[in-house]
This record gives structure tokens, C-alpha cells and sequence, in this order.
């Protein structure tokens, strides 16, 4: 049982099957097709995309894609509009999400030939091997009151596969190579196989008119990005929180506009094989606890003059778990913007001894042109403060990354929708590195879990430290089954010595040969039959400098099967 100074988010908590703290991935509930609808939007997952693809293709009206997911509320109020033209689910979705109970279940199986390989699908670790899983799905609504309960439990063969060293000597070759005492990482979670009961994408909600406060453990869509989202997204799945807000389609401010946020508050657990030891709270910089508290607000706004804008900005913070006053980090992302105005803070500018919170931060735009069939939307991500607003002005892309998303529709009428989709993320090392240190995206010197919650990024999959990633796909739904396509190249940064100053070259430094890249060509195929889904999934990944010294491929099949 949780101690008493706990009790308000832990107790809460309990209601969910199982909230271990060990590393795992499985977001799997996601293929679920129509049926899924019952679940709401997983974020990531087939009804999340295509919720996605109805709006740029103006078949619903405008949405605030940029707080997700969507609860079965949210979604049974969107599709049930009036004014919804027909589309290819219509008829399916409406059926699932006006039943006030459902029950399904889902079986998952994957096999990685070369080494482990898997991004955006949750909480489940798809190491080297096989990997299966299984899960099952209860929804009920009364009244106000909804509850998802959505179990998973998976086991990884995590079969060997040749490490990285790290740059660090004298520290577990599990560990991330790049960074193994500023994030939890694992290069593989442990020696054997690998199996774990999660609380998956579970739920409980209470709405209120255009208002919802609730508890959960479901992954978080913050932000523009699908396959590579700035501060949160699937890939390493939910974690357990608190969460207020509006609801799924905002609130309309009259002869102004929409407008959309939310607020968590919850605590991130490590993965066992973290470099973080000893008691769970904060006890300093050496012992900063295994576990953190993680509260962050997104916000967005969509003017009534600009039908399919929207603005916003969204902030996070990892704080210490501390023994006494745990939650008193509640209102972090209410704080003032710059360093300056701290208390009790000690240094000058550039100095971060007297944070022991990490913050990440990000502004954004979306429009979407519903006439056309596209959608055009641009991310900037900035990982701590500014010392003041004049540090801002001259130095904006200090510590910072970027992300661009273009859509466009290719077909859309009752029977068939299918758009295609291009993302660029770039979070590598700026210029101004030659004149002032920068930071390692999702990294922290204090908090040394990094932006992660059990031992997988809660941001783009691409990796910790210098990162970029480009990926185009194509995808298409009818109400038979759905298509995906896609093509991605990932390059991620390490280091060939035990001096992290070579990221950051010097002028006329002569460049060292320490990129690793992996390009990924995939394509997966749903077929859907009433309440059944299948699944099946097959593609490369090939590194082009496999750990900084050879080419090495990985063959992947992936499958899962449905009912709801």
C-alpha cells in the first residue's frame, strides 16, 4: 500500500490491474480498426490516425489535434455530428462508441532477426527475437463516467545481440553508449527473457459540459508530431497521472474561437536496468531517486477566423520525488519562463547546479486546409530555460530541435480515404555549439533518467543526444482494411571517446566519422470483419554503420488479431 504522504495519485492508481515499475513497450491495442473506437483514440493507433485523416480531408469539422487522445465521450460526440459527411467508418465507429459496455481482447506477435526494433508502440520492448503479447479491453460509460480498462502482458525472447560499449569505462554494457549516466536507455533490458504486466492504455474519466478530469496510465499526444513527437508520445507508452482539462473538442469562446488544454500530474518510474540506485526519493545529486514526478499543461488555440489554425504550446517537467512535500511540483508549468526570476536559485547565466527540475518546452502551429486536403504544421522543442528574455532574442536555437509535418489527401469519398504523410524532425547539434555548450536533447545531469519512463523515450523514439529523422508514408482506408507504407531514415549521434566536447567541434576541427543511421521500409495490411481485426506487418531496417562500425540488417514480421 502507498504511504499516507502519497495517497491522492497512488491510492487513485490502484484501481488499474497493475502498475509495475520495470521497462516494457505495448501500445498493440492500437490495431484495432473500427472496433477500436470503443477504447477512443490511442494515440498512435488506427482510430488516432484516422481521426487525423478525416480532418485534413474536411469529411468532420476542425479539431484540436494536438492534445490527445480523444476519450470514447470525445469520439462518439465527433462522429455522431450531423454534420459529418459520410466516410469509409462511419457506420462502424458510430456502432462501437454508442454501446455503453463493450468487452474485446487482442493477441500480438512479432520477430526481430537482427536486433531489437520498434518505435511509437508503446509500452512493449521489442528486442531481438520473438515477442508476444496479449491484452484484453473493458469500456463502460455511465453518464458522465467512463472508464477504460485495457491490461497487457508480453514476454521478449531479448535474444543476444552484439552492444555498443560505453563511452564511459566501468559501467554496465546495458546502458545507453552515448549517455549511460544521463538517461535510462538500455541497450537491451537484461540477459534473458523479458516479461511484464502493464496497465496498458487504461482510463477512468469524469466529464462535466466541456470539461474532464480523470486518472490514467494511457500514452499522451502532445503537440504536432506522429512519428517522431517532440515532448510526449507513444513510444514509451503512458504512465500513471492525474489529468484536467477540456475536453476532446475544446471550448468554444463566442466570436473568438476554440480552445483546448490539458494539465497532468503523475509519477515516472525507471527501468531496472537504470544507473540511478538506492531509495526512491531524492536524496542529492548522487541519489536522486528512482523515482520522479512528471507534471506538464498543453494549450492550444484555434480563431474563429482562421477556420483549421491552431497555436499553442505545451510544457513539461521532470521533479524530484521528494520524501516529504512529494507533490509540491505541482504548479511547475505555471512558473515563471526564465532563470532569472528563480528563487533561491545560486550561479549566473549558464550555470544549472541550482536546478534540480528539468524542463522541456515547445510552441507550435498546425493549419489544415480541409478544400485542398492538406495540412501543413511546424514544432520548435527547447529543452530547458532561457536565463531572460534577452538570452531568448539573441540565442532561440540554443538547446533546441525542430519538427515539420505536411499532409495531403490523395483520394477521399464514402468508400475510400487515403492521404499521404511527410515528417522531418532535426535535433542536432546547432552552430552556436562552437560558442557555448548545449545540452543533450531528452538528457539531464540531475534527474539522470532523462526524458524516459521505464527505460524508453516518453518523446521521439529517434534517441537521446544529437538526433534527426525523416520519414514518408502512405495510407489507406476503406471499410474493408486499411493499407500503410512507409519509408524512414533515422540518424542518430555518438561519440568515438570518452570526451563529450568532440559532439561540439571547434572551428576548423576536422569532423569524426561518428554518425549511426538505420533507413526502414515497412508495410503493414488490416483486414477488418465486423468486431474482427487482423493485422499483419512486414519490413527492413538496415544500419548503414551498425554501432559505429559495420552494416547490419534486421527483418521484421509483426501480426495481431482483435475482437471487440
Amino acid at each position: 500500500m502507498p504511504r499516507s504522504s502519497r495517497w491522492a495519485l497512488l491510492a487513485a492508481l490502484s484501481v488499474f490491474p497493475c502498475l509495475p515499475a520495470s521497462a516494457v513497450r505495448a501500445q498493440w491495442q492500437s490495431n484495432t480498426g473500427p472496433a477500436g473506437a470503443s477504447l477512443g483514440t490511442v494515440v498512435g493507433g488506427d482510430v488516432d490516425r484516422y481521426l487525423r485523416a478525416l480532418i485534413v480531408s474536411g469529411l468532420i469539422g476542425p479539431l484540436p489535434m494536438t492534445t490527445r487522445p480523444f476519450g470514447p465521450d470525445d469520439l462518439r460526440q465527433i462522429m455522431g455530428d450531423s454534420t459529418t459527411a459520410a466516410h469509409p467508418w462511419q457506420t462502424r465507429v458510430r456502432s462501437h462508441t454508442s454501446a455503453r459496455a463493450t468487452l474485446g481482447a487482442v493477441g500480438f506477435l512479432s520477430a526481430n532477426t537482427g536486433f531489437p526494433w520498434g518505435a511509437n508502440d508503446g509500452a512493449m520492448w521489442q528486442g531481438r527475437g520473438v515477442t508476444a503479447a496479449a491484452g484484453a479491453a473493458a469500456t463502460v460509460r455511465w453518464g458522465p463516467l467512463s472508464a477504460v480498462l485495457a491490461p497487457v502482458v508480453f514476454s521478449a525472447q531479448n535474444a543476444k545481440y552484439p552492444l555498443m560499449a560505453p563511452r564511459i569505462r566501468g559501467v554496465s554494457p546495458l546502458l545507453d553508449p552515448l549517455l549511460p549516466l544521463d538517461v535510462d536507455l538500455p541497450q537491451r533490458m537484461g540477459t534473458s527473457t523479458y516479461t511484464r504486466l502493464d496497465a496498458g492504455e487504461s482510463t477512468i474519466r469524469l466529464a462535466a459540459r466541456s470539461g474532464v478530469i480523470g486518472i490514467s496510465t494511457a500514452s499522451l499526444g502532445w503537440g504536432t508530431g506522429e512519428a517522431f513527437p517532440a515532448i510526449l508520445g507513444p513510444n514509451g507508452g503512458g504512465f500513471p497521472h492525474l489529468f484536467a482539462g477540456t475536453s476532446g473538442r475544446g471550448v468554444r469562446i463566442p466570436g473568438l474561437g476554440l480552445i483546448s488544454a490539458r494539465y497532468v500530474l503523475g509519477t515516472m518510474p525507471q527501468s531496472d536496468f537504470s544507473s540511478v540506485r538506492g531509495s526512491e526519493t531524492y536524496v542529492n545529486r548522487t541519489e536522486s531517486g528512482t523515482r520522479r514526478v512528471g507534471t506538464g499543461m498543453t494549450a492550444s488555440f484555434m480563431p474563429s477566423i482562421l477556420p483549421g489554425l491552431e497555436l499553442g504550446a505545451s510544457r513539461f517537467f521532470h521533479s524530484p520525488y521528494h520524501a516529504t512535500r512529494r507533490w509540491r511540483s505541482w504548479s511547475k508549468p505555471f512558473e515563471e519562463l526564465f532563470k532569472a526570476t528563480f528563487r533561491n536559485r545560486t550561479g549566473g547565466a549558464g550555470e544549472s547546479g541550482g536546478d534540480q527540475e528539468n524542463q522541456l518546452a515547445s510552441v507550435f502551429a498546425r493549419w489544415a486546409f480541409p478544400k485542398r486536403g492538406g495540412e501543413a504544421s511546424i514544432e520548435v522543442l527547447r529543452d530547458d530555460h532561457n536565463w531572460d528574455a534577452r538570452d531568448l532574442a539573441q540565442e532561440p536555437e540554443n538547446n533546441s530541435a525542430v519538427l515539420a509535418t505536411i499532409r495531403a489527401v490523395t483520394q477521399r469519398n464514402a468508400a475510400t480515404l487515403s492521404l499521404v504523410t511527410l515528417e522531418y524532425f532535426d535535433g542536432d547539434v546547432r552552430p552556436i555549439a562552437q560558442a557555448r555548450p548545449q545540452a543533450f536533447l531528452y538528457a539531464n545531469s540531475v534527474l539522470r533518467q532523462g526524458h524516459t519512463v521505464r527505460g524508453q523515450l516518453l518523446g521521439t523514439p529517434l534517441g537521446a543526444g544529437a538526433v534527426a529523422g525523416q520519414r514518408a508514408s502512405w495510407e489507406r482506408f476503406t471499410a474493408k482494411g486499411s493499407w500503410l507504407v512507409h519509408v524512414q531514415r533515422w540518424r542518430t549521434r555518438g561519440l568515438p571517446s570518452d570526451d563529450p566536447e568532440l559532439l561540439y567541434r571547434q572551428p576548423g576541427q576536422p569532423a569524426p566519422n561518428n554518425h549511426d543511421w538505420i533507413i526502414d521500409i515497412g508495410v503493414a495490411n488490416s483486414r477488418y470483419r465486423h468486431a474482427k481485426v487482423l493485422t499483419l506487418e512486414a519490413g527492413m531496417a538496415w544500419a548503414g554503420i551498425w554501432q559505429f562500425d559495420a552494416p547490419r540488417a534486421n527483418l521484421y514480421a509483426r501480426s495481431s488479431f482483435s475482437i471487440f
